[in-house]
């Protein structure tokens, strides 16, 4: 049985396919979001929600693309907040990368000199006193950190608004498990339910990990795989953090949120797709952030998370038409990066779908830089 059609139906309700319902919503479009589990049920919903204009961890194009997506998170924030009538709590900060060996030292300056050199001026380093200086309590073992500027959300609440305000200007919800594709010729006709088939003018497949369950619809291999990241969030003695804390050669986090919870995170795990935390997972972040933060040993644990990332097989998004269909577009494989990237991977969806064309850059996220041969 196949329903009344829309403009766009978006086959996922993490933070990817919010974004992308609430900027074509914006344009008039008439979008329909389908997925199986609620508003960022995984990922999008447990992430730390900060927001770097500069990745340190990354190389090549990211970094532009982060801080194009970075403006446009600190630009929409009161205008979301009034269209949802939900505050996700926008606020700038800071965070600093420590290191603790002389060859992150060395790494992390390198990573300074080279943002900097690209612009990006609210980078800088920091030696030992300085960091000392802004948080006393780390380990007198620091040599020195990677100081930025950036911002942080509650990642929650951010999904939240998005499609409250998107609800506003007509989009809809449902609930539905999406087993393929109707195809007329290069064109996709409907998205099939179990129950139902639901036609459509554009497809985006915004699925997270779970992309890779599309390969038989499409005809060609998506390389995405889940990445585990466990976290716990915990309530420690004397006064929050001011400034988020990692460590330069792993990926392991401390920053305090609005309501005072200290997150510790997270494991980068292959386990498939079990997404259960595990106590290996837990004893192992303990021990990460103790390096970094001896006083965290006084913690009452208070819940434990555990979540799938999107990863893709060279680690950049996948952002694009799909080859050898003529309307449908993939947004996945962000990684640990998805709530930051989230607003200008919509705007490039969106571009491609309203105008045919975006200015953004993107041809090393383009779905066909994978391209394998088509199912036989």
């Amino acid at each position: 049985m196949q329903t009344d059609g829309t403009d766009v139906i978006i086959v996922g309700a993490g933070v990817i396919g919010c974004a992308i319902a609430y900027l074509l919503s914006k344009e008039g479009m008439k979008v329909v979001i389908v997925d199986k589990d609620s508003l960022g049920d995984h990922a999008s919903g447990t992430a730390p929600g900060l927001l770097s204009r500069f990745s340190l961890a990354r190389e090549g194009v990211i970094p532009s693309l982060a801080r194009k997506s970075f403006q446009m998170h600190k630009e929409l924030y009161q205008q979301l907040k009034e269209e949802s009538e939900l505050d996700y709590y926008f606020r700038e900060t800071a965070s600093m990368r420590l290191a603790f060996t002389e060859e992150e030292a060395a790494e992390l300056r390198l990573r300074v000199d080279l943002g900097q050199k690209k612009g990006f001026k609210r980078l800088r380093w920091l030696d030992k006193d300085d960091v000392h200086n802004l948080e006393s309590r780390v380990s007198t073992e620091v040599l020195g950190a990677a100081y930025q500027e950036g911002a942080d959300i509650e990642s929650y609440r951010f999904v939240l608004a998005l499609v409250q305000a998107a609800e506003k200007k007509g989009a809809e919800i449902r609930s539905g498990q999406v087993v393929g594709l109707a195809r007329n010729g290069t064109r996709a006709t409907a998205v099939r339910l179990s129950s139902r088939d639901i036609s459509a003018e554009h497809i985006v497949l915004a699925m997270g990990p779970w992309t890779g369950t599309a390969c038989s619809w499409l005809g060609i291999q998506v390389p995405v795989r889940p990445l585990r990241g466990q976290a716990q969030w915990v309530r420690m003695p004397g006064s929050p953090f001011v400034y988020g804390m990692s460590r330069s050669g792993n990926y392991l986090l401390i920053t305090t949120k609005r309501d005072s919870l200290t997150y510790l995170g997270s494991t980068h795990e292959e386990a498939g797709f079990d997404d259960q935390p595990t106590e290996e997972g837990i004893d192992y972040i303990l021990r990460g952030v103790l390096t970094m933060v001896p006083s965290l040993v006084e913690v009452e644990l208070v819940r434990r998370t555990a979540c799938l990332r999107p990863l893709s097989a060279d680690g950049l998004p996948i952002i694009g038409k799909v080859p050898g269909w003529g309307n449908v577009y993939l947004a996945t494989g962000h990684g640990t990066e998805g709530v930051l990237l989230s607003l200008i991977t919509a705007r490039i969806i969106t571009d491609l779908i309203v105008k045919g064309n975006t200015s953004i850059p993107i041809e090393p996220f383009a779905p066909g830089r994978f391209f394998s041969r088509p199912h036989a």
